[in-house]
């Protein structure tokens, strides 16, 4: 067992908004073991990312301008993290996803990158509105904003009132981790380059979703209905977000989609009132998803045609040994694998979904199974088909695949990290616990379970990544399989969104834009007035002037 001495929270004001009787609005930061847990990965990942993106970025013409712009989502995702109240949340919360879109449409002369960024700020905006209806709540109810007044007063508060409150947050954080629903955007945000992704999807932008949950879990302890509906959306998410990865050509998006995947882990573990364990997963998953993206920007980077395509792929671990072990590292952390950090964080989290002994928690269970074995599915597709696969391409577009020193540098601090983080499991849990409501089921989950609920996972996932090898291989053919067209489309969830929500949302913008303000308020508004004004001496006179004639 590893000790951690007991630190207050430390708080800073440094300035106050505005004081409107007893509601009061400062600027504030304070640092506690939950925001401690949460800005070492993304100080860490930030300074690799910014090394990496030296070397990444050095013969764009604009990168002055991405390192500044990268540097100002880090100052904001700082003060997202630790704020003192939900209004420095929010302003963190609003510039990190404005940012986000510069950071995304960086190459804005490619139309596909401007129609991602719109995507993602767009999204991102509906959660938004929602968490700014949290906030009028939180003037309603409470008079407050900070977290510490809220949390006195949750216990005496209505739990319907709570629960509104809980729905609100949840469906925000739902748009910002790209839960099902909302996940349209992750994906298209893939267009950025490479940098982007690795800090917006590994401990940053998606990640803010799951801090704001587990800094709210004063309010959601009193919300069992909110509970039972973030566990049953994270077993959902984690299992659709898999399927759809283990079709995916594009090696960006199948590493998108497996963020997509760990992120509903993370609510996984807050519908249990596990907060401790789902911050301790976002602290490890940094890491790991960070070096993922590294090292699949470094394969892309060293092809001259820069393809994201798995299937141009082949035959890369001897032009790439050093791209290839620090993939081989991260993709065995991000399956669980015994020894790796990943095993130590997600794997504790499934097990307490059967631990919970609840129907819910059973049911769960075999998702997240399900779901970890689909994650060693499409891991090992996609070392299959970049490392050990025949080349795709010709002769001497391979030849010329070559290692670059200037990204092994922060990738090599990132293997470090995703090797030994999770040896100190139980002393970082107990340093977050010091914040987070009282939880110890994990140490039930770990004595009490029988070992098959233990191993099942492992087994499932080393039993079906042989299977994948041996379909391609193989059994090629099964490629063609009508569930395999449809798991390629993503269930043609973005061509059922277009057509039954966008375009009717569209026609009916047109027609309140037609009717109401080119119509009704313009007759009633300037227009009317105006003419009102001008008609207005010229009426007066011709009364005057019929009254004189009279």
């Amino acid at each position: 067992m590893y000790s951690f001495s007991y630190e207050p929270t430390s708080k800073i004001l440094l300035g106050r908004w505005f004081s409107q009787g007893v509601l009061q609005s400062d600027y504030g930061l304070q640092l506690d073991s939950l925001a401690l847990c949460v800005f070492l990965p993304v100080g860490v990942v930030t300074v690799c990312v910014l090394l990496y993106a030296v070397e990444y970025m050095q013969g764009d013409a604009h990168r002055n301008r991405f390192y500044i712009t990268l540097s100002m989502f880090a100052v904001f995702m700082s003060i997202l993290v630790l704020s003192d109240n939900y209004i420095m949340l929010f302003i963190g919360w609003e510039f990190v996803g404005v940012i986000s879109y510069l950071l995304i449409s960086f190459w804005s002369t490619r139309v596909q990158a401007m129609k991602a960024a719109l995507s993602a700020i767009l999204l991102n905006r509906l959660g938004d509105t929602f968490f700014v209806v949290a906030l009028a709540t939180f003037i309603t109810a409470f008079q407050s904003f900070n977290f510490s007044t809220i949390a006195l007063l949750v216990p005496y508060t209505q739990t319907d009132l709570l629960t509104v409150i809980g729905i609100l947050l949840v469906v925000a954080a739902t748009a910002k981790s790209a839960q099902l629903g909302l996940h349209a955007w992750l994906l298209s945000a893939m267009e950025g380059p490479t940098p982007v992704s690795a800090l917006l999807h590994a401990a940053t932008m998606v990640c803010a979703g799951v801090f704001v949950l587990a800094r709210s879990a004063f309010l959601l302890e009193y919300t069992p209905t909110v509970l039972l509906g973030i566990l049953w959306l994270g077993g959902v998410t984690t299992l659709v977000s898999g399927l759809m990865a283990t079709v995916c050509n594009d090696i960006k998006k199948v590493i998108a989609l497996s963020t997509m995947s760990q992120l509903s882990m993370m609510m996984l573990a807050i519908g249990l009132s596990a907060y401790d364990l789902a911050v301790y997963h976002l602290y490890c998953h940094a890491f790991f998803k960070a070096l993922l993206f590294m090292a699949a920007g470094s394969i892309i980077h060293s092809y001259g045609s820069e393809s994201q395509d798995l299937r141009v792929y082949g035959g890369l671990r001897a032009y790439l040994p050093f791209s290839y072990t620090a993939m081989l590292i991260a993709s065995l952390s991000l399956m669980a694998i015994p020894g790796l950090s990943g095993y130590y964080s997600k794997d504790i989290i499934i097990e307490s979904l059967y631990g919970s002994y609840r129907l819910s928690g059973y049911l769960v269970y075999y998702l997240a199974v399900a779901s970890a074995t689909l994650t060693s599915v499409y891991s090992v597709r996609v070392l299959y088909l970049t490392f050990y696969n025949q080349p795709s391409t010709s002769k001497a577009q391979v030849g010329k695949v070559h290692e670059s020193w200037g990204l092994m540098i922060p990738m090599i601090v990132l293997v470090l990290y995703s090797i030994s983080l999770g040896y100190y499991r139980d002393g970082v849990i107990h340093h977050i616990g010091m914040t987070l409501p009282s939880n110890t089921s994990w140490i039930e989950t770990e004595m009490t379970l029988p070992v098959w609920v233990k191993v099942l996972p492992l087994c499932l996932g080393v039993g079906m990544s042989s299977i994948v090898v041996y379909v391609y291989e193989y059994a090629y053919r099964l490629m063609t399989h009508s569930v395999y067209v449809y798991l390629v489309q993503r269930y043609y969830w973005d061509q059922l969104m277009n057509s039954l929500v966008i375009r009717k949302s569209l026609r009916l913008g047109g027609r309140l834009w037609e009717y109401t303000d080119s119509g009704l308020l313009r007759v009633l508004g300037s227009t009317g007035i105006g003419r009102l004004l001008l008609y207005l001496p010229v009426a007066g006179l011709f009364n005057l002037i019929v009254l004189l004639g009279s």
